[in-house]
């Protein structure tokens, strides 16, 4: 917020004088001039010889007149003229509703940040609205919804922190397994060639593969012996695959 100030009215008796004096300037009766490109000085003379300069309001930037007393909202800003009861005048110049934000934003429009979703509001102010999954999924800000299948919570706190969080422990989801059944936390399971191990958020992440001839889950990126056959679990970027080799002479 900038703000200019003047002092208070001057007020002077002269048995002599008819005009204002302001500045070095002599005024006639009525007549208002503009000091500091920012306030309006009015002279008013008497009969008695006595006259006084009194501010009667303030001027904007772009030239607007104000009263004392009273604002104006033109474009993104607000001007206010404060006159004070010891006569001390200020013209203070504020964000409008109109305001940009700070990015550049104008009012009204929304915009993206990584997983979040903002509004440039009234008065050049960002607000935060809602929360983005990967999936494109849209949770209001303070509200609960899915991402995924699972309950996640978006929420802005007092300090200003916003997060998007599951709003259950992630422990507490079970996987489903491609036959339907329900798997609890740690449990593992085997699905085809694959074994795999239920894990956070109901995730079956695979742990090795799996062959009827061996007693054992073999590990990913291992090669087990069994008879004259060989079992290799491997993985390559998010690949996974089990292959047989024969020991067999062709």
């Amino acid at each position: 917020m900038r703000t200019l100030l003047l002092l208070s009215t001057v007020a002077i008796l002269s048995a002599w004088a008819v005009k204002c004096k302001y500045d070095g300037q002599d005024l006639d009766n009525n007549q208002i001039i503009v000091v500091q490109n920012a306030f309006r000085i009015k002279c008013l003379t008497e009969d008695n010889g006595s006259w006084k300069t009194e501010i009667i309001g303030c001027v904007t930037p772009d030239g607007t007149e104000i009263d004392a007393g009273q604002k104006k909202e033109h474009g993104d800003k607000i001007h206010e003229c404060v006159k004070s009861e010891s006569g001390q005048v200020s013209l203070k110049e504020s964000k409008g509703r109109m305001a940009a934000c700070p990015g550049g934003q104008q009012n009204g429009e929304e915009w993206q940040e990584k997983s979040f979703k903002f509004r440039c509001g009234d008065g050049g102010v960002v607000k935060f609205i809602a929360c983005v999954g990967q999936d494109g999924s849209v949770i209001n800000a303070g509200e609960t919804g899915k991402i995924g299948g699972f309950d996640v919570k978006c929420e802005q706190h007092a300090n200003g922190t916003i997060t998007m969080q599951a709003a259950n422990d992630p422990k507490s989801y079970e996987c489903k397994a491609k036959d339907g059944s329900m798997k609890k936390n740690g449990q593992e399971y085997v699905e085809g060639n694959f074994v795999r191990k239920c894990g956070d958020y109901g995730q079956g992440k695979i742990i090795g593969c799996f062959a009827d001839n061996v007693g054992s889950t073999i590990g990913v990126n291992q090669n087990v012996t069994h008879g004259d056959v060989i079992y290799s679990c491997a993985k390559d970027g998010a690949n996974y695959s089990f292959k047989t080799y024969s020991l067999k002479a062709n």
